[in-house]
């Protein structure tokens, strides 16, 4: 008997062993919850990586110098925007300002207007080209394939026109073959002007609001028309809700003579009016003679008549009845016979 009350002994024991290791563990289940509560495991997150802000499409003096290569045309009815590509004095528009229409004027950053000669147009692409002769910076053309859906880029106008922002950021909304769709907030005065994208290349010319015709599409009709002589237009009439941020001021460096604006810029020739001409440098004397010499040619300008020097920043001076219908800009023959050719337009009107 005595092997197997030893042996049920030993099992017994063990029982018993492992029960009391567990009772330990059940009584120290709680202090081992509450160290758990009171001092939690901090586990170490990953630091982010800082996302790279979006690259500025332009850098402003790429902006600044695009810009003096972009103006203003206007029509019989209505007025756009033009680019100047190339230094024959060169611009692409919209076709839809130029087709259909009587007279055309270009209008430059200073308020100045010119003539221009039609090179050529296609409706079915909706882009033209003009030549005229004015100051400006060529604007380089690139690739709409530059730019993906999505990416920004930018809408430029002339500086000069209050109506329209001179920069207007947009973002590609579609891409096909033909068009360059755009999210922007564009006005009727934009139509014409050029889509640039990194480096201010032209992508693009605005043919419809929102609507883009790739300039790749265009390249064989610039091509082909730079070639062209042109077709000369009489001078359209000034747009009459086209709206100028102020008369720039032209000066002579050597003399400090500047003339600022004059006052009206517009006058009929039914009758004879009455012009204020204001300025910087003006002095009294025999030689003193204010001319207006015309925008678009050689024929047609005339003296003024009685000019007062009214003091030195104001010359007041009488418009003949009878002048030719066009565009003039304003030569002033000073008191002292310093001679100064100003860029400050002035219009006689029917």
């Amino acid at each position: 008997m005595a092997p197997f009350f030893k042996g049920r002994g030993e099992q017994l024991l063990g029982a018993l062993v492992i029960t009391l290791v567990l009772m330990g563990l059940v009584a120290l289940a709680p202090a081992v919850a509450r160290q758990l509560t009171l001092h939690p495991v901090v586990t170490s997150s990953p630091t982010p990586s800082p996302t790279a802000p979006p690259a500025a499409v332009l850098l402003p003096d790429e902006r600044d110098k695009a810009l003096q290569g972009v103006m203003t045309i206007a029509n019989d009815h209505r007025f756009g925007t033009a680019f100047l590509i190339d230094t024959q004095g060169d611009f692409v528009t919209a076709s839809t300002l130029v087709d259909g229409t009587t007279g055309l004027r270009l209008i430059d950053n200073t308020g100045g207007s010119h003539t221009v000669r039609v090179l050529g147009s296609d409706p079915m692409l909706g882009v033209a080209m003009f030549r005229a002769s004015t100051d400006g910076r060529a604007l380089s053309t690139g690739d709409s394939a530059a730019v993906g859906v999505n990416d920004p880029v930018v809408l430029l106008a002339s500086p000069k026109i209050a109506n329209l922002n001179p920069s207007t950021p947009a973002t590609v909304a579609t891409m096909t073959s033909t068009t360059l769709g755009l999210r922007l907030d564009d006005r009727p005065g934009n139509i014409g002007g050029p889509v640039v994208g990194p480096g201010a290349k032209v992508i693009a010319v605005l043919i419809n609001p929102g609507n883009g015709l790739p300039i790749q599409l265009a390249q064989s009709d610039i091509n082909r028309w730079r070639g062209q002589a042109g077709t000369s237009v009489p001078l359209a009439a000034f747009p009459s809700g086209l709206e100028l941020r102020g008369s720039e001021t032209t000066s002579s460096p050597s003399t400090g003579l500047s003339i600022q604006s004059v006052s009206p810029a517009r006058v009929s020739a039914a009758h004879e009016s009455v012009v204020s001409i204001q300025g910087v440098g003006f002095v009294a004397g025999k030689t003193l003679r204010v001319r207006f010499l015309p925008v678009s040619g050689s024929s047609g300008g005339f003296d003024g008549i009685a000019p007062v020097l009214v003091n030195a920043s104001t010359i007041t001076v009488k418009v003949p009845t009878g002048r030719a219908v066009q565009d003039y800009v304003i030569e002033l023959i000073n008191g002292d016979g310093t001679t100064f050719d100003s860029r400050v337009a002035f219009t006689v009107t029917l």
